[in-house]
């Protein structure tokens, strides 16, 4: 037993004669004679003094623990935080001319982690009215050895439960956090030097090393008076990891967010990997991986699905992306970048269907007062001012495009939007068997809600019919060839828009068909002065060419000209492109080649121009010859054919050519 004591004491370089006292004396000479059984015995190996130092180490430590968690348990259970709330009100109020609302209670925790609770708590807009902000409870933990070692509190983890906001930007864009972001004033250099040489007498300092941020069912409002939109961030929810410069951590984060101009409402779930770059003031996020569920009130519903890449710079205020991923049944993948306001885009969709993201509207029944055999599609809304303040450019690349039912494929174009315009030029793609090169632009500086439209397309090669058909169920006219537009309009519904359409259309067309009247049997038969087209009847041709002149949606006509089997066609008039009718007034010539080829009537006619009116709706035409021009026209042709004075003879003659025609 008393080696035991000696070793121990001589680890301690004290003598056990002298513990009493405090006394420390070599373990040579005195406590030589006064531990005679310890001198007198081979000094301990180090690896037994290793172990006896290791546990009197352990031991201190202990101990140590024991007395600062008894010190900390016995300051949680008489220190009473609440006794400060009136001078933390007060406090804040003097610095932010602000209320601070405490209603819960304040309460220090030390397990298991040192920290603060806070219940309910709100604080008012600038001058004490409104609230600006709430929370239902928050939690800040804080690391023990700063604060013991350095006298720094080290804010290492944040829990926000109900967190409630509301940021406010008015029409001159001032905000109502201006007075809570503002610079401080630097202090000068007198100031920085009393306060360096007060360094070591002032409070503890305050920094974050934040492990962890956890933040539940908040809700924040941007209420943006000057853009004209609300903004509304619900549910959210944000767990992440370590905050700290150059340390990897993850984030996730899901809310509901709703915007009220456009109406829609967008389910948002991501997770990140990301890491802060103190210095640049950048913050990474990597394999992100992304889920959004939008909707509308238009009826619009779409989901995407999408991984990549974000890097955002605080410095320069700056975002850029690359993503990829499905956006509903498209396969999508593209870079972008947001600077100064600007979004910089290049997107690459491999098909896209645009009908599935306009706004959807309940047929309407023809109005009552439409002309009998109309059939003029329903009066459709439509808003594009989510345009006006786009600010962006970039490229566009679709493989298979599907647009107000067109179809067209290889569409590329390169867009610029800026000051409330957008231009989208060129605009090329390869539709119906053909190519088409142009642009599109709108512009809202005279009226967001009701934009000014142009059109410029120049379409070779391509197949009519099919053309009209998908755009409008209709093929009135078919054939192939090359078309030119050159059209502007603006309106806020479908009938708006057609009603204001003006502008230049030309065509030159080759094997094709004019639907609903059939000129050919009607010169064939010529059983009657006037009758009704179906949408049975056409008349075929080999070449067909026009230019029209449009003003607030009728297309004017002078040049009509188009040749078939029978007959060659010239003619003039104009078409109600708003309301689907026709005014036309054709001249009809049969061709001397066919004489006896189709019947009598032919045969009467032989290089007479037949003149026939064509009107009504589209769908249904009527059509009327001109009876006493064609006897003007046949009698002139006979006149030279006849003696002179054969007056009468000339009366007779036409009567009989024509007789057969034409009902008396």
């Amino acid at each position: 037993m008393t080696v035991v004591v000696c070793a121990l004491a001589s680890l301690a370089m004290v003598c056990p004669e002298n513990v009493e006292n405090g006394e420390s004396i070599s373990k040579t000479g005195a406590c030589r004679r006064a531990c005679p059984v310890l001198h007198s015995t081979p000094f301990p190996p180090p690896s037994f003094v290793m172990q006896a130092r290791i546990r009197i180490a352990v031991i201190a430590l202990g101990a140590t623990v024991l007395v600062l968690g008894s010190a900390l348990g016995i300051l949680a259970a008489r220190f009473d935080p609440n006794a400060y709330k009136s001078a933390i009100i007060e406090r804040v109020h003097e610095k932010t001319h602000r209320t601070l609302s405490i209603g819960g209670d304040i309460r220090l925790a030390v397990y298991p982690r040192l920290g603060v609770h806070l219940g309910k708590a709100s604080l008012s807009e600038l001058g004490g009215k409104g609230e600006f902000a709430a929370l239902d409870s928050v939690r800040l933990s804080f690391a023990l050895g700063p604060l013991l070692l350095r006298q720094e509190i080290v804010i290492d983890r944040i829990e926000l439960r109900g967190m409630r906001a509301t940021l406010v930007r008015q029409a001159d864009g001032s905000m109502n956090i201006d007075d809570l972001t503002a610079a401080r004033v630097k202090p000068n250099a007198g100031e920085r030097a009393g306060a360096a040489g007060n360094a070591g007498a002032g409070p503890a300092r305050i920094r974050f090393a934040v492990d962890s941020i956890r933040i539940d069912n908040a809700h924040l409002r941007f209420d943006d008076r000057k853009a004209g939109r609300l903004f509304d961030i619900a549910r959210l929810n944000i767990d992440s990891g370590p905050i700290a410069h150059g340390v990897p951590s993850r984030v996730a984060l899901s809310a509901n967010i709703g915007v009220d101009k456009p109406a829609l409402n967008t389910v948002l779930i991501f997770e990140s990997g990301f890491s802060l770059d103190r210095d640049t003031r950048r913050v990474a996020m990597t394999e992100l991986d992304a889920n959004l569920d939008l909707s509308s009130r238009a009826g619009i519903e779409s989901r995407a699905k999408l991984k990549g890449s974000i890097e955002i710079d605080f410095g320069t205020k700056a975002i850029a992306a690359a993503l990829k991923g499905k956006i509903d049944d498209s396969a999508v993948s593209g870079k972008g970048a947001l600077r100064d306001g600007m979004l910089q885009l290049d997107i690459d969709i491999d098909r896209l269907d645009m009908a599935r993201y306009l706004p959807r509207a309940p047929s309407a029944p023809p109005a009552s007062d439409a002309p009998p055999g109309t059939d003029a599609a329903p009066d459709q809304p439509v808003d594009l001012s989510a345009l006006a303040r786009l600010r962006a450019s970039g490229t566009l690349q679709v493989g298979e495009l599907t647009a107000g039912g067109l179809r067209a494929s290889n569409v590329h174009a390169v867009l610029l939007a800026d000051a409330g315009k957008t231009t989208i030029k060129p605009l090329s793609a390869t539709l119906y068997g053909g190519n088409g090169n142009g642009a599109l632009s709108l512009d809202f500086t005279g009226d967001a809600s009701s934009p000014r439209m142009a059109l410029v397309q120049d379409l070779r090669g391509i197949s009519l019919g099919p053309l009209l058909l998908d755009a409008t169920g209709k093929t009135p006219l078919a054939g192939r060839g090359d078309v030119q537009l050159d059209l502007t309009t603006r309106g806020a519904s479908t009938m708006a828009l057609r009603e204001a359409l003006g502008g230049t259309a030309a065509l030159r067309l080759r094997d094709g068909v004019i639907g609903g009247i059939d000129l050919g049997r009607m010169v064939r038969e010529a059983k009657a002065a006037a009758g009704v087209g179906s949408g049975a009847d056409s008349t075929g041709f080999t070449e067909l060419s026009a230019t029209f002149r449009i003003d607030s949606g009728v297309a004017h006509n002078k040049d009509l000209s188009a040749s078939t089997p029978l007959l060659r066609i010239g003619g003039e008039g104009q078409v109600d492109l708003a309301h689907e009718t026709v005014d036309l007034r054709l001249r009809c010539t049969v061709v001397p080649s066919l004489t006896g080829q189709d019947g009598p009537a032919v045969g009467t006619l032989n290089g007479l121009t037949v003149p026939v009116a064509l009107s009504g709706p589209l769908a249904q035409m009527t059509w009327q010859v001109d009876v006493a021009a064609l006897g003007t026209e046949a009698a002139q042709k006979m006149r030279g054919a006849l003696p002179s004075g054969g007056k009468e003879k000339l009366k007779d003659r036409v009567k009989d050519t024509l007789g057969g025609l034409f009902p008396r």
